[in-house]
């Protein structure tokens, strides 16, 4: 059986997740379109994939499980217009493999890149040899699925935690009901910055994540109560709360002087590396400090 005149198979990259299993699995989706094939036509798809990360380094997925899917119909099944369906590409991966990935991609972004290749087996007939010139390995048309770009956050939230690999934390500083200032409104503005420049996750963006952080939290030091009685046997929830407060803002201001070029006197420590890691306690810390705050006032 071969292709009928005007024959195609198309396929686009889809949707990267994880898939929980006894050893996780990598899945990649595809939409596949096809149409003038033969009725009962089925093709055979193998797909092959490496992931490079932005900070360096490459990961072979090596081939998935090949994939075998109808894609010709008699006219009255509606052969006679493209047919639309998708298919999966899943690597099962070890930890060994998982850890290895983690360590390239050092919670920056990384690219998958695909090639799909694909064969038109005749029902009932085995997987022909590879290859064959009457049934050759084609590459679909109009050509190869595109790179796929994935940063961190879509990583952690499509990936990881299916894996049970990571946690996702939502949160939301609301405007007081009443007497809401300037102040109020910018420091919303600064976290919501440092949220959008950790997404990116390219080095200079989180350097300029945690830098927004703790513009954040300079003007939260201005809304903090600042009486708190010397005794601590003595003070009340409002002083109990505020020395809290003071506690969370140094440890804020320690994180960015601890990733603050300007704080190391020795030159060659000043071109540090800006981590994730260091954004995400800047923010976190940030928009905690803010919740509390904004509570009482």
């Amino acid at each position: 059986m071969g292709f009928v005149t005007g024959s195609y198979v198309s396929v686009t990259a889809g949707e990267l997740r994880g898939i929980p299993a006894a050893e996780p699995i990598l899945q990649l989706t595809f939409e596949v379109e096809a149409g003038g094939l033969s009725d009962g036509a089925s093709v055979l798809f193998v797909v092959t994939g490496f992931l490079t990360a932005e900070a360096g380094g490459t990961i072979v997925l090596g081939t998935a499980p090949p994939v075998v899917k109808q894609l010709g119909f008699s006219a009255s099944q509606g052969g006679g217009t493209p047919y639309t369906t998708q298919i999966a590409a899943q690597w099962m991966l070890s930890d060994s493999a998982i850890e290895r990935i983690e360590k390239i991609r050092d919670g920056g972004v990384l690219t998958l890149y695909p090639t799909c290749e694909y064969a038109l087996l005749s029902p009932g007939v085995t997987p022909p040899g590879w290859p064959q010139p009457q049934r050759p390995i084609r590459v679909p048309w109009p050509g190869q699925p595109t790179a796929i770009r994935v940063d961190a956050h879509q990583w952690t939230q499509d990936v990881l935690i299916p894996w049970q690999l990571a946690s996702a934390v939502s949160l939301v500083v609301a405007l007081p009901a009443a007497g809401a200032t300037d102040d109020h409104r910018t420091v919303v503005s600064r976290l919501q910055t440092a949220k959008q420049l950790l997404t990116v996750g390219k080095p200079e963006n989180l350097k300029a994540s945690v830098a927004a952080s703790r513009e954040a939290c300079e003007l939260l030091r201005k809304m903090r109560p600042a009486m708190v009685n010397g005794s601590a046997k003595q003070r009340g929830l409002a002083e109990r709360e505020a020395v809290i407060l003071d506690k969370i803002i140094d440890l804020a201001q320690a994180l960015f002087d601890y990733d603050s070029a300007a704080s190391h006197p020795n030159p060659y420590l000043r071109d540090i590396a800006w981590r994730r890691e260091n954004a995400v306690l800047a923010l976190g810390t940030a928009t905690s400090l803010a919740q509390l705050i904004f509570a009482r006032t």
